[in-house]
């Protein structure tokens, strides 16, 4: 497991299958009167850990809360989570489901937050906010999203241009008529363009 994740991580060697059934069953001995600050302060001491399982664990422990149960004030838990122990497959389950479900919850975020993150130094905060929409289908602010790619499409970061061409393919799901003509009038090549028109006809 360590060397599919270029040994950027320790590892127990627990794969899901197994790790499933235990995080469920702890998941069941959490106090049931866990306040808020308490599942956060749950969610931090994990993602401390060492090994890569737990902050797996914390990741799917966010899955599980309700939208009534995000609070507006996550944005410094997603950035902290989003800047720490940063890879794809950390990044990539943060930024489509809880930046996602956080910025349908609070629209009035939005524009605050992807106009700090698109100009980032950090390259996972500039690939959050190309793909915080995959799971948005027909609601999917094509606009916004065109406008990322275009300020992004130079980039020469390989996640970047794999979130561009990610980020287009899924929304072809919806709009393959849009997709394909933005394809061919903003100029994006390479890796970029191959992801986005995987199943679309050139």
């Amino acid at each position: 497991m360590s060397r599919y994740m270029k040994n950027r991580f320790a590892f127990y060697g627990i794969k899901k299958p197994t790790r499933a059934p235990l995080q469920k069953s702890w998941f069941s001995t959490i106090p049931k009167n866990f306040t808020p600050e308490n599942k956060r302060d749950l969610i931090f001491e994990l993602w401390q850990k060492e090994q890569r399982e737990f902050h797996y664990v914390a990741m799917d422990y966010i899955a599980k809360w309700k939208d009534t149960e995000l609070m507006i004030d996550d944005l410094s838990l997603l950035e902290f989570l989003l800047t720490n122990h940063s890879w794809w497959d950390s990044v990539d389950t943060l930024a489509s489901n809880f930046l996602g479900r956080y910025l349908r919850l609070f629209p009035n975020q939005r524009d605050t937050v992807i106009n700090s993150w698109r100009k980032s130094q950090n390259m996972w905060l500039r690939r959050s906010c190309l793909i915080f929409q995959l799971r948005y289908r027909s609601a999917t602010n094509f606009t916004l999203l065109k406008g990322l790619i275009l300020e992004s499409k130079q980039d020469k970061e390989f996640f970047i241009q794999k979130a561009i061409g990610w980020s287009l393919r899924e929304y072809a799901k919806t709009n393959p008529t849009s997709v394909k003509a933005f394809v061919h009038e903003s100029g994006i090549q390479g890796l970029a363009k191959r992801e986005a028109l995987k199943y679309l006809s050139d």
